[in-house]
């Protein structure tokens, strides 16, 4: 998810993306309506959206049956 998606999937939040200082990281900082705050940092922008929304899994396969040679 991007800084615009996420922003067009909650509009209800207020967003902020920023990184004061140099080569620490980046921050992602969440305020809800009724003004909880909510801060995620990582080493890049998308990072930091990744830990507060993170990527659907990855549809695996289910693993073999046991067969009579496990």
């Amino acid at each position: 998810m991007t800084f615009d998606e996420l922003r067009a999937a909650h509009p209800e939040l207020g967003a902020a993306l920023y990184a004061y200082e140099p080569g620490v990281g980046v921050t992602l900082e969440l305020l809800t309506p009724d003004g909880a705050q909510f801060l995620f940092t990582g080493p890049t922008a998308q990072a930091a959206i990744d830990a507060a929304f993170p990527p659907d899994p990855i549809d695996l396969p289910a693993p073999a049956p046991p067969s009579a040679f496990d």
